[in-house]
């Protein structure tokens, strides 16, 4: 068993098996306090489940997830309040406009009345999400429904941000401002993140944790003595292997 201290989330030799077939085969990682780390693989490889593992939406069936040194299984919720998450897909109330779901949802991390108003008027403001505040989120653009989704994460000041895909369906300016945000937490926040984006994750990410058929494939740590452009060949050529060639497609020219 992986010991707890210093870690703010802990995989140990995790197994999860849908009808029979595993998804995840004793998969193991951890993540320190404060650290920026990006979880990636191609398409089918566990990322989604190992996210919605750590957000306690599926159980697992074998090893020992822990998050704050609370594990997560459904009768332990403790951590919760301490985690802000962003679903690839997000998981939102549509019939609320954008400022009502804020405002619920500071209410239900326990902020006070006062403090939920300030914190969603500022919030909103910092993803520029005013002219929409009163839509119901279900007539929302695809990406200001990601903003909301990231605002409802952050609004409780959480200690770890779990955001999976977050960088889906937003335009350059908002993309640059998310970038710029999750900066601003260096030093004060945990941030455990999925994307197929490289470019943006590889100046944000302190480890990235490649994943190939629900295992640990390898583990590559940025480095100050690795250019951007390295770094980012290094990740790609444990991604892209394919003996597939559109040369063996006759009637594909």
């Amino acid at each position: 068993m992986a010991t707890y201290s210093n870690n703010h989330i802990l995989f140990d030799n995790v197994v999860k098996s849908y009808n029979g077939k595993r998804v995840l085969n004793q998969f193991s990682f951890s993540v320190h306090e404060n650290e920026f780390v990006a979880l990636i693989g191609n398409n089918g490889c566990g990322k989604t489940t190992t996210i919605n593992i750590l957000c306690n939406l599926i159980p697992y069936d074998e090893g020992e997830v822990v998050i704050l040194g609370s594990k997560v299984a459904p009768k332990y919720v403790s951590y919760k309040n301490k985690l802000g998450i962003v679903l690839s897909t997000p998981f939102l109330i549509d019939e609320f406009s954008t400022i009502e779901y804020l405002t619920f949802v500071g209410e239900f991390q326990f902020l006070n009345k006062k403090e939920t108003e300030i914190r969603t008027r500022d919030i909103i403001k910092l993803f520029e999400l005013e002219a929409d505040e009163a839509k119901p989120i279900k007539h929302l653009s695809s990406g200001n429904k990601m903003k909301v989704s990231l605002a409802a994460a952050m609004i409780h000041n959480p200690k770890i941000l779990i955001l999976d895909e977050p960088f889906v369906n937003l335009d350059i300016k908002t993309i640059q401002s998310l970038i710029e945000t999750l900066r601003s937490f260096r030093g004060k926040k945990t941030v455990f993140i999925t994307s197929h984006s490289l470019d943006l994750v590889v100046d944000l990410c302190d480890r990235f944790l490649i994943m190939e058929k629900g295992s640990l494939l390898v583990e590559i740590a940025s480095k100050e003595n690795i250019s951007t452009n390295e770094l980012k060949e290094k990740i790609k050529s444990h991604l892209i292997v394919s003996n597939h060639s559109i040369e063996q497609i006759n009637w594909l020219k």
